[in-house]
């Protein structure tokens, strides 16, 4: 109960400071480009859209998250709250994968694209924002200011998209999926283009499994950079 309740405080949260408005403009935008597309494009444009979307909201949106609540004090009284570290920082996971899943099921649904798996689209985005918001936690650490925050994302976004590109236009190598980046865009390439089931659910307990160590590394981090240097 008290991590439903946290949930929802981190939604109310993200009404008020704007993040789903922002998040419905972004979705037209991207609505409108799509449109423009045949749909021999459209395969491979819509899943690198929808796969930016919860990877950008992961990364970017939880460092403004984590920077205003240090503002606010939220973060000091997490000191003295029944609430778990654990429980906090996914309830942070929880809140942005919903916003993620809502924009990915909107770009999906009214690009009109057909043959979409959508059990495996809901997966992909899902394990895709956990990766992206526990990563953007622990880089989140030890920032003072928004602006630094920033700087620091840039190495580690060109770590995590750059192996992407073997997945478009370049020759595919199985070696390349132990990136968990590359992992999450094949899964979700797979949603829209099809893909085996024996690898799908290989994909899908991978990623299970670096989100779970993401986790636990992120309490860690968040606990003795965060929390206990408030």
């Amino acid at each position: 109960m008290r991590f439903l309740h946290a949930i929802w405080v981190d939604i109310r949260f993200q009404l008020k400071q704007g993040f789903y408005l922002v998040y419905v403009l972004i979705t037209i935008i991207y609505l409108i480009l799509l449109s423009f597309l045949p749909e021999d494009v459209l395969s491979i444009a819509l899943p690198l859209v929808v796969f930016s979307d919860p990877s950008v909201l992961g990364l970017f949106f939880i460092g403004g998250i984590i920077m205003l609540e240090k503002v606010q004090g939220v973060l000091s009284v997490l000191v003295v709250s029944p609430l778990r570290t654990i429980e906090y920082l996914l309830s942070k996971v929880v809140s942005l994968a919903l916003v993620s899943v809502l924009a990915a099921f909107a770009i999906t649904g009214f690009s009109n694209y057909s043959n979409v798996n959508w059990l495996l689209l809901f997966l992909s985005t899902v394990l895709t924002s956990g990766i992206f918001t526990l990563c953007g936690i622990m880089i989140n650490a030890g920032c003072q200011t928004v602006n630094q925050y920033m700087i620091k994302t840039i190495p580690y976004m060109l770590l995590f998209v750059l192996p992407c590109v073997s997945l478009v236009g370049f020759p595919y190598s199985w070696v390349f999926t132990i990136v968990p980046s590359v992992a999450a865009l094949r899964l979700m390439l797979g949603a829209y283009t099809g893909i085996p089931f024996y690898e799908a659910v290989a994909l899908i307990i991978y990623l299970i499994g670096i989100n779970y160590l993401f986790l636990r590394w992120t309490i860690r981090v968040f606990e003795n950079e965060i929390i206990y240097q408030e």
